[in-house]
């Protein structure tokens, strides 16, 4: 593959990240970052999440080199994950790569969510007849 395809490849990925991000709501300013993959130290997608997330779309890569590289771009103040497309794959079924901590913490704030959507929010039922 020809240097410039891969890139292109690789920035299909990060629009894609992007405009999921905007479009479910999670971060509506998400967009991929202008210069990334120039080897300097940032993430492929600007958000005003705390995680740098890198994106990686090929067949083959190295799972270690693109924690580190996340991690490292993360430079120690945010939570960083690794989001790998692989080729014939749709988009949808991307993986996303973290640190067990991070993950943790997801399931923590999900696990809270539920508490407080059965405490709060009250599904429909029969009427009441008083």
């Amino acid at each position: 593959m020809r240097l410039r395809s891969a890139k292109a490849k690789g920035k299909l990925l990060e629009k894609w990240v992007a405009e999921r991000l905007r479009n479910t709501g999670i971060d509506p300013q998400a967009r991929p970052e202008v210069g990334s993959g120039s080897g300097m130290l940032k993430g492929d997608i600007v958000t005003e999440l705390p995680i740098t997330i890198e994106c990686k779309n090929s067949k083959n890569f190295s799972i270690r080199k693109a924690v580190k590289q996340a991690q490292e771009a993360s430079m120690g103040y945010q939570e960083h994950c690794v989001i790998w497309h692989p080729n014939y794959v749709a988009m949808e079924n991307s993986l996303v790569v973290m640190p067990w901590s991070l993950f943790e913490k997801l399931i923590k704030y999900l696990a809270i969510y539920m508490i407080y959507a059965k405490k709060f929010i009250q599904r429909p039922g029969p009427p009441n007849p008083y």
